[in-house]
């Protein structure tokens, strides 16, 4: 039995005439007669009664009807799913992310895809940057935000921001009272982090500029517990513009000065074997929309973008 059939049984039945069931499925009524003719020998029961009237349904005709149409029903639903999670609007999306890129940027970015594919469900992964490139190699999510991530033959990056560093600091720091803050100012400072953090990769050449290298005394596991230790008294912290959004008591921010420009770059990274994935795409494509207003806003501001690593 195939669908076409049921169609046909089913047009047949509503109009109650093979001439119009003909007119309506765009046939002519030989072929027509011959598929009714050929689904009641498959089922192995008279499904009409001919008259000079038309075609009346018999007891099995009419049971048969109801099932049809469900299965008529359930096959389109079918169609539209498939069609559906095929342009990637609809299914899972396991993401990884860490720290403070999920202050400010990866929100927006994933509230503006949700509002456009309200049935994706989506799944976020919190883990540091070698388990999500891990994660990511062993297909456990589809897609990571971090600062940094590398690219490989396997993975494919893409940069979705790139933002200004400020420095966090105590209100009672003797600093937070300047506008900005120069690097020089930050000579002998006890800073909060590590050193292979983002921020101090993105300051590294203005330190190498003013011939010293930042003083790291207190260690954080990510930002957003150094911007907290900040509020404590433990030290400054150097931190992407995003964290500002992190607002807590005795804390404040100020834009770190320079000579030479230093952006903290936010990637996505994927594996290039998931490329063809709809929901893949679908995502990127609210990443890509989200970096162009991004750019606009930033080059407003005079703070233009590097290019991407994509």
């Amino acid at each position: 039995m195939e669908i076409r059939q049921l169609k046909y049984f089913i047009a047949v039945a509503e109009e109650r005439n093979i001439s119009r069931a003909a007119a309506r499925l765009h046939l002519s009524q030989p072929p027509l007669t011959r598929q009714i003719q050929q689904l009641e020998a498959q089922l192995g029961a008279t499904l009409f009664v001919r008259t000079h009237a038309g075609m009346e349904l018999t007891t099995a005709g009419r049971l048969f009807l109801d099932h049809a149409r469900q299965i008529k029903s359930h096959m389109e639903q079918a169609a539209e799913l498939a069609r559906r999670a095929s342009d990637g609007h609809i299914g899972r999306l396991d993401i990884g992310v860490f720290g403070s890129a999920m202050l400010g940027i990866v929100p927006q970015i994933l509230n503006s895809f949700t509002a456009s594919h309200p049935e994706v469900e989506l799944v976020l992964h919190s883990a540091p940057k070698g388990p999500q490139i891990e994660a990511l190699a062993h297909g456990r999510i589809l897609i990571a935000f971090d600062r940094y991530l590398p690219e490989s033959d396997a993975l494919r990056r893409e940069t979705v921001s790139s933002e200004p560093v400020y420095v966090a600091l105590n209100t009672r720091h003797p600093l937070s009272l300047k506008p900005a803050i120069e690097v020089a100012d930050l000579r002998g400072e006890a800073l909060i982090g590590e050193h292979n953090w983002s921020v101090f990769i993105a300051t590294r050449e203005l330190f190498a500029h003013h011939a010293f290298e930042p003083h790291i005394p207190q260690q954080a596991p990510d930002m957003i517990t150094a911007t907290v230790m900040v509020a404590g008294g433990f030290g400054i912290a150097l931190v992407p513009a995003s964290v500002r959004s992190l607002q807590l008591p005795n804390v404040v921010y100020r834009p770190l000065a320079g000579e030479l420009p230093a952006n903290v770059l936010l990637h996505c990274a994927w594996r290039r074997q998931d490329e063809d994935n709809p929901l893949l795409g679908a995502l990127l494509a609210t990443v890509r929309a989200f970096g162009r207003s991004f750019e606009a806003v930033q080059a407003r501001q005079g703070a233009p973008l590097p290019d991407s690593d994509s």
